[in-house]
């Protein structure tokens, strides 16, 4: 004879909280050294009149270490930040700076040509503008319903 009991009703929503829990707090172990070090440059995207300008502040990163990938619809910026390699004599009492290498990818609000793509880098700011495509409105076709 099958089990007649009703079901819990907060059985699932239980185990779903107890779930979060767990998730929640493994949290702070993923900002342990070595686990969420990278770091990611704060990014703007605007849209001008003719063009999109994405800025991003690269403090500590040479204009030689940072690349800059354009395709139609994202830029993305990957670079390197190298560590004082010799320290000696010094006791650190608190260190929040990273190095090593980045990458952030960001999508464009509309198609751009990415052929036409100009940087600029000054003062730990990458300034890239990029000209919106001007053929954008013409690969449209109007179909008249019959």
């Amino acid at each position: 004879m099958p089990n007649m009991l009703p079901k819990d009703p907060w059985r699932e929503l239980r185990e779903l909280r107890e779930s979060m829990e767990k998730a929640f707090n493994r949290l702070p172990k993923l900002f342990e050294k070595g686990q969420m070090d990278a770091w990611l440059p704060a990014v703007d995207v605007l849209e001008q009149e003719d063009s999109i300008v994405v800025k991003a502040d690269l403090p500590g990163v040479e204009k030689e270490n940072t690349t800059v990938l354009v395709s139609d619809q994202e830029i993305t910026i990957r670079g390197t930040t190298s560590e004082e390699r010799e320290v000696k004599g010094k006791n650190y009492y608190r260190s929040e700076r990273s190095y090593g290498s980045f990458s952030r990818t960001v999508s464009l609000p509309l198609p751009v040509e990415r052929e036409s793509a100009k940087a600029t880098f000054k003062n730990g700011v990458l300034e890239v503008v990029i000209p919106k495509m001007k053929t954008a409105g013409r690969n449209q076709t109007e179909i008249k319903p019959e």
